[in-house]
């Protein structure tokens, strides 16, 4: 069975997301959700992506953040702390890490943090379980 993971990030990261999934495909591992933007599309179908969202969730071995995240980043991270799923938090410095302010769930000790400039793929996969 493969490992999978969900990533979190802002829709305008889906490049850097989509290039990161890519590379732990190589890896071994499987991104059990690629979202698209829900621009222009109505409530019934933001509620739909809703709760596919939080079942990639349920289904990934580890939930990858990238911040800054978009809105519903830190809902995901609450979702996976919730379920017991281990959490790779990555910020490319501390500003980004506690903007607008800092996060006590940042710390919570189900959260690996990742503070660099660029996300190592390396580091990164000495973090998933």
């Amino acid at each position: 069975m493969p490992k999978r993971f969900y990533l979190a990030t802002r829709k305008d990261r889906a490049s850097e997301a989509d290039a990161i999934s890519a590379t732990l495909k190589t890896h071994g591992w499987e991104r059990t959700l690629t979202w698209t933007s829900q621009d222009g599309q109505g409530t019934e179908s933001h509620a739909r992506v809703a709760q596919e969202e939080l079942e990639a969730v349920r289904a990934a071995d580890v939930l990858i953040v990238m911040l800054p995240g978009g809105f519903g980043t830190h809902v995901e991270i609450g979702a996976a702390l919730a379920l017991g799923k281990p959490v790779i938090l990555h910020a490319p410095d501390r500003k980004a890490l506690e903007t607008p302010y800092p996060c006590i769930f940042h710390y919570h000790p189900g959260i690996t943090l990742l503070i660099t400039e660029r996300l190592d793929i390396r580091a990164l996969l000495a973090c998933m379980p």
